[in-house]
């Protein structure tokens, strides 16, 4: 082994040079009567839809985006919860030829989905409307109108709106009109695939552009072969590249699901881990605060032998406490190592108990990683730098913001994708990641960026200064909490920010079920500064832990 840190794994197999839309006709004939998607929720109910269903509907929803005006490479936008609905448009987006834009909404206003709409120029919009269409206002304010206030953008709605006036067209009217004459247009590995949205430095959401070739890439070295054909569950939001449709799709597996909000709340872990066992699930991905309610739940919990084979887990910086679920709910866990930009970088199977805080394992096959010191030279086995990584299934570029993309790499080429994660290299050969360049908060894995925080925060009547930080969560990791000084002769409590944050952000309603929505506020009278003038936001973090009783990390 080098003295360098530098790792790099060999791929298993040639990569197939092929499409998601191959891979979804291939399973469509391979399994036509095996379920691809099992929707379950919290009262027990049980939906789902074949391999063979997914394509036939998926085609006729293509067939129709290519009647209606739709060309390859043209950007769909897909808003919406977790449901076979979605995942139907999604196939249908694809089988056209066009490009899946991912819609989040954090902003209650949707100030960062009109941002991303924008730039990407839909043609068509594909909504959920949410229980008793809570979001049709907003959707409405979205869509783009012209000088004679016709709209520019086609709306689909992915379930029926309970508004009677409502006359937009409807996903299940389009599912069995199909066409076998029209033939849907050919598409490329290289093709753009699918657009997640993601906090930008700015407080503009970044987009990030994957390929089809990227997903068909990265599964195979990724998931290990036996994984095909087994039972997964994963409730991440299908608009965050964790719950990507895209990935469940080139595995060919069979995903159970449900609401990505079931589970924010520890005890509807039991919940969950009922449907797990009853749909005899053999792999889970559960995200590290889930992880945490489970093990904490598991004396309410019956013990009647059933054990998945892995739980996956990601997101953050995982501890020894995760791995009390080996032996009680899964025979090894699994920590793994990536990024929207990069799919997947590395993985830490084990079934030891004796787990090192922080290691996320080698790379995947494919996968080169390094780590560099400030001059962007790699540092020796053991030193700390930050995390840079190269494969062929990368992101192709951030949308519409070359500069970024520029930012984003080095200048070698090719280039190596910056982490923006400090780390090291150890002598077994691992990667072991110790927490983040920059100021992002990870709460239950979602980043949340501190700067689109304050930018709506230093809005407040009375406020003078924000910064907004992250503190410790047993469960979640960081929480968010919003530190401020009042203006001279302003008198604002803590509760009134706390009011105008509830107004302003997205909490349960948001995909996650978490949103950006703060939890702690805490009033400061001046806020501690560097030599530079700059907030001292180490320092900050610590007073206002200290403040709020926090214990540190």
């Amino acid at each position: 082994m080098s003295k360098w840190s530098y790792l790099h794994c060999n791929s298993l197999a040639p990569n197939k040079y092929i499409t998601l839309n191959d891979v979804i006709k291939r399973n469509a004939e391979k399994f036509p009567h095996t379920e691809a998607f099992i929707y379950r929720n919290e009262h027990g109910d049980r939906q789902s839809i074949t391999f063979g269903d997914l394509y036939e509907q998926g085609r006729c929803v293509a067939q129709y985006l290519v009647k209606s005006g739709v060309q390859r490479q043209d950007k769909i936008g897909l808003f919406g919860p977790n449901t076979l609905a979605r995942i139907v448009a999604e196939c249908g987006i694809l089988l056209a030829g066009a490009v899946v834009l991912h819609l989040n909404i954090d902003v209650q206003n949707g100030s960062d989905c009109k941002d991303v709409l924008e730039k990407a120029k839909c043609k068509v919009v594909f909504a959920d409307l949410g229980v008793s269409d809570a979001f049709l206002p907003l959707i409405r304010s979205l869509i783009a109108t012209d000088e004679t206030n016709h709209k520019r953008q086609k709306l689909i709605f992915l379930r029926k709106p309970d508004s009677a006036n409502v006359t937009d067209t409807l996903l299940n009217d389009i599912q069995t009109s199909g066409n076998y004459d029209l033939i849907l247009p050919d598409v490329c590995p290289e093709d753009d695939a699918v657009i997640f949205t993601t906090s930008g430095s700015t407080g503009k959401p970044k987009m990030v552009v994957h390929s089809h070739f990227a997903f068909t890439a990265a599964v195979g070295p990724i998931f290990d072969m036996a994984v095909k054909r087994k039972t997964s569950f994963n409730n991440r939001p299908f608009g965050y590249s964790g719950g990507s449709l895209a990935i469940a799709t080139a595995l060919g597996c069979t995903r159970v699901f449900t609401d990505s909000a079931l589970g924010t709340i520890r005890n509807e872990m039991k919940i969950i881990w009922k449907i797990i066992a009853e749909e005899h699930v053999d792999i889970a991905l559960l995200m590290p605060f889930s992880l945490y309610d489970l093990i904490t739940i598991k004396d309410n919990i019956v013990d009647d032998g059933y054990r998945l084979d892995t739980i996956t887990t990601t997101g953050q910086v995982i501890d020894t406490f995760c791995a009390r679920a080996i032996g009680r709910f899964c025979k090894s866990l699994r920590i793994g190592y990536g990024s929207t930009e990069t799919i997947g970088v590395s993985a830490l199977s084990t079934s030891d108990d004796n787990l090192a805080t922080g290691n996320v394992g080698k790379p995947h096959p494919g996968v080169e990683i390094r780590v560099v010191d400030e001059d962007g030279c790699v540092v020796p086995i053991g030193e700390e730098g930050t995390v840079q990584v190269r494969s062929t299934f990368l992101m192709k570029r951030y949308f519409h913001d070359a500069e970024k993309t520029r930012d984003a790499f080095t200048k070698e080429i090719p280039g190596w994708f910056k982490m923006e994660d400090i780390g090291l290299i150890s002598a077994s050969g691992d990667l072991i990641v110790r927490g983040r360049v920059k100021e992002n908060i990870s709460r239950g894995g979602r980043k949340i960026l501190p700067g689109v925080i304050d930018d709506v925060v230093k809005q407040m009547e009375g406020i003078s200064r924000v910064a907004t930080v992250a503190v410790p969560d047993v469960r979640l990791y960081e929480e968010v909490c919003v530190c401020y000084v009042t203006e001279e002769g302003a008198e604002l409590l803590t509760s009134d920010v706390q009011l105008y944050c509830e107004d302003k952000f997205t909490n349960s309603e948001a995909g996650d079920g978490m949103g950006s929505m703060p939890k702690y506020f805490v009033m400061f009278d001046n806020f501690p500064v560097l030599y530079t003038g700059k907030v001292d936001k180490q320092t900050l973090k610590r007073q206002a832990s200290d403040r709020l009783g926090l214990s540190s990390y």
